[in-house]
């Protein structure tokens, strides 16, 4: 009998640039023309100076170009860093975060369009209840960048390298070992163009 679960982590998805960002409560975060909508999930990456603003939240108060974050659960307003405004990173609509626990193996399929230059990385966790994939790593939020093998010619990847589309599309799969975590996605870390679409089939056999 066949022990398996499928998922789409990302569906043709466009990360998009982050302009700047507020250092406020909200925060509000500036991003050109980024067409999503108010209640909506959002992953902010790589984020920098007002670091609170990366992580998985929800979007409040949006216009063509801006949106305010809140808790994704209570809808609380998210509070600044206190450092200053930030700048940099891209947000992309928040990719599926399954629950891996109880499944050995995690084969991905990783496509790209549009000509794609971006990286991802995947990402797990062995916390018990589900960490802010995107926020910063400390001890009540662990996660961490895992290796991959490319099921092409059986390499490896360093989780800190990523799976990566360089000004061409790719597709292909990779295998991950899922190493008793308890939740697993893919992160993406930079964007330049292009569109990611990501699968993942979590089994427990060979």
């Amino acid at each position: 009998m066949k022990d398996f679960k499928e998922y789409t982590i990302l569906d043709a998805k466009t990360p998009i640039v982050v302009t700047s960002s507020t250092d406020a409560t909200p925060i509000v975060v500036t991003s050109t023309a980024h067409g999503f909508a108010n209640d909506d999930l959002v992953m902010i990456y790589g984020h920098t100076t007002n670091i609170a603003a990366n992580g998985v939240y929800r979007i409040a108060n949006k216009t063509d170009n801006t949106f305010e974050l809140v808790d994704r659960d209570s809808r609380a307003d998210i509070a600044g860093t206190g450092g200053g405004a930030g700048s940099n990173g891209i947000v992309v609509a928040a990719p599926k975060i399954p629950l891996t626990k109880g499944f050995r193996i995690a084969v991905i399929s990783f496509f790209t369009s549009g000509t794609a230059t971006l990286t991802a990385k995947v990402a797990g966790s062995i916390g018990a209840t589900t960490p802010n994939f995107g926020a910063t790593v400390s001890p009540t939020n662990a996660y961490d960048f895992l290796q991959v093998i490319d099921l092409e010619d059986n390499s490896t990847i360093d989780g800190d390298t990523g799976i990566a589309a360089v000004g061409a599309d790719v597709a292909r799969q990779f295998e991950v070992n899922v190493n008793a975590t308890e939740y697993m996605t893919i992160i993406p870390t930079a964007w330049t163009q292009g569109a990611l679409t990501i699968k993942m089939l979590l089994t427990n056999n060979q």
